[in-house]
């Protein structure tokens, strides 16, 4: 036991995602030692863009990294939609010191390998917690009130509780929950990065660029440094043709997006090569802990991206789960009830509501209209009124 613990043995979390290693600190910042097993063989983050919005980084600041996670990341000046099929303002909400005050942090893209840094950095400078690689928690079981985990590296942990932040393929979510492999949102995401050089000068904005399409969404914005752009192109489509994954051409993905005007079309005919990716997601469930057992971030309540919470609401859970145990003094299955009753509405809220932009970012004919009217002659004020509920920090985001 590490003395400066009030666990003797170490809390297992499974995953080493923004999600765990957020969870992990926010324990040991509160005295509690953790192992963190993660099955790749390195730490790292997959992926490249990801959008960081007020409520996410309140999260980092409370968990002494915000700055570090801030260091690369761009401070965007709006938030901006376009009609992809006549080229029109739909919606533009500036992000100015209005939009700070409201929420107390501003609004960031950033690379994801940034905010998991800041994180993996943090955790590996504290005595309290453990990180261990190439290690899948397949299995547990719970004996008196302790948890037996197994790992695919052949390690057995006996430890006094269990966090599944193990993704939306979970396999402690499997056992908790048991609902099968993760649903098919009926879209599918080509991603590409496209370096500065390569990027026409009027299309390099200081925020993200979103055209809405009959049937699908064009988004990129800049990263880091502005040496590159992240662009994602969103397709509704029944059945997937291609693995998750895999490479495909321009010539596989543009044919695809009908229907819309030139500009989106001009940013997406520069990348070389996409990677195409299945969207998947879950219905809410009205339980994910069992005991000394519980689940975080996707693992919990997995989400389609089209409001960019999937990494801020694991970062909420991991900070409300370690309050949790703060105030239930290590009673764990205490605490994780503790934990799910607090944050199980707010989750399923941003699920639903994430599943019902699908309608709205893909729209097509008397529909596009009504979408577009939704937002005409809205103030910055009114817009922020819409977003409070997700942007304001809660209340244990101390």
């Amino acid at each position: 036991m590490n003395p400066t613990s009030r666990n003797e043995h170490p809390i297992v979390i499974a995953g080493g995602g923004i999600g765990g290693l957020a969870c992990a600190l926010a324990l040991a910042r509160d005295g509690f030692q953790s192992l963190v097993l993660e099955q790749a063989r390195e730490f790292g983050e997959v992926g490249v863009g990801l959008q960081v919005a007020p409520n996410a980084l309140s999260v980092l600041d409370a968990l002494g990294v915000g700055d570090a996670a801030k260091k690369n990341a761009l401070l965007i000046e709006r938030l901006l939609m376009i009609d992809g099929v006549t080229g029109e303002e739909v919606a533009n909400v500036p992000l100015d010191e209005r939009f700070v005050q409201r929420f107390g942090n501003p609004y960031a893209v950033s690379h994801r390998a940034d905010i998991h840094g800041a994180l993996l950095a943090a955790c590996r400078s504290h005595d309290l917690v453990e990180l261990r690689t190439d290690a899948r928690v397949v299995d547990f079981k719970i004996d008196n009130g302790r948890v037996s985990v197994t790992a695919t590296s052949g390690h057995r942990v006996v430890a006094p509780a269990l966090i599944g932040a193990d993704g939306v393929h979970s396999n402690v979510r499997k056992r908790i929950v048991g609902d099968g492999d993760p649903l098919n949102a009926g879209a599918v995401i080509f991603r590409a990065t496209i370096a500065a050089d390569e990027m026409p000068k009027p299309l390099q904005h200081p925020y993200p660029t979103f055209w809405a399409g009959p049937g699908w969404h064009v988004i990129y914005y800049p990263l880091r440094d502005w040496s590159m752009f992240n662009l994602g192109c969103t397709l509704v489509t029944g059945a997937p043709e291609y693995e998750d994954g895999q490479e495909v051409t321009p010539r596989d993905v543009l044919p695809r997006f009908t229907g819309g005007c030139a500009a989106p079309f001009r940013v997406m005919r520069i990348p070389k090569k996409f990677r195409h990716y299945v969207i998947r997601h879950r219905e809410p469930v009205d339980n994910w802990t069992s005991g000394p057992v519980t689940l975080l971030g996707d693992a919990a309540h997995p989400m389609v991206q089209y409001i960019a919470q999937g990494a801020a609401m694991a970062l909420e859970d991991a900070i409300c789960l370690a309050g949790a145990a703060n105030e239930t003094n290590g009673d764990f299955a205490k605490a994780f009830q503790r934990y799910q009753d607090i944050r199980i509405v707010r989750t399923a809220r941003v699920q639903i509501s994430s599943l019902m932009m699908d309608r709205i970012n893909h729209a097509a004919g008397l529909e596009r209209k009504v979408r577009n009217s939704l937002f005409e002659g809205r103030t910055p004020e009114q817009f922020y009124e819409r977003l409070a509920w997700l942007y304001t920090p809660p209340p244990y985001v101390k």
